[in-house]
């Protein structure tokens, strides 16, 4: 049996977690634009790879051994923020090949693949990879689902249920973010606007990642 008493609270909290900008969302833009509606979902079911992979963790319980043991989440922490730093310096890199093609002629839309780097992994995995570094996913899991387990005699049926639930609704936003870049892809493919997109993403993720390094340095 399921606690079902939970779900509107459970609803509304997943809600404004998931509408809140983060790493993820900031990647479906990016891919979107650069790559369209194929990359957008690529990179989308990458998140869920990676998501489907902490909910099996915490589902099992394997995540909380992680995050119990000694030094593991600082070294997740320093992974976690190298690969947000990474992100930060391909996007970074972009922008500034962008300005350098803008100033040589008047161009007004720009091919976004041809000015940033040339990837070594695929949409799919930079999805995946964005979600299995980033500890704050995997705390955010051990500390957020166990809250609205009610009354379930079965906590791993519960949590199976909830992980299913966040899924299903973050699908939802993650499927709008594609489709309206993707729509609007002509107009936000133009010089200016992909441009100030390249160093605010790469801004995202460098802060995030400072974030992370703090966080890590100050309790090991």
């Amino acid at each position: 049996m399921l606690d079902y008493s939970v779900l509107p609270a459970f609803l509304i909290s997943a809600l404004v977690i998931i509408l809140s900008p983060g790493a993820d969302t900031f990647l479906m833009l990016r891919s979107t634009l650069r790559g369209g509606m194929r990359d957008g979902f690529l990179t989308m079911l990458g998140i869920y790879a990676g998501i489907t992979t902490l909910s099996a963790l915490l589902i099992s319980g394997v995540g909380l051994l992680i995050a119990r043991a000694p030094g593991a989440l600082f070294w997740l922490k320093i992974v976690g923020a190298l690969y947000l730093l990474y992100l930060a310096v391909q996007s970074l890199r972009a922008g500034i090949k962008l300005v350098a093609l803008n100033r040589s002629g008047d161009v007004n839309q720009v091919d976004i693949n041809a000015a940033g780097p040339k990837r070594k992994a695929g949409p799919f995995v930079l999805g995946y990879l964005t979600n299995v570094t980033n500890p704050k996913v995997l705390i955010f899991f051990l500390a957020f689902f166990p809250q609205f387990l009610g009354t379930a005699p079965s906590a791993a049926l519960q949590l199976t249920f909830l992980c299913l639930v966040f899924v299903l609704v973050s699908a939802v936003w993650l499927i709008t973010i594609v489709f309206t870049a993707s729509a609007m892809r002509k107009v936000m493919t133009t010089t200016g606007f992909t441009i100030a997109m390249e160093f605010v993403v790469a801004g995202v993720f460098a802060v995030l990642a400072i974030t992370l390094l703090v966080s890590g340095l100050s309790v090991h």
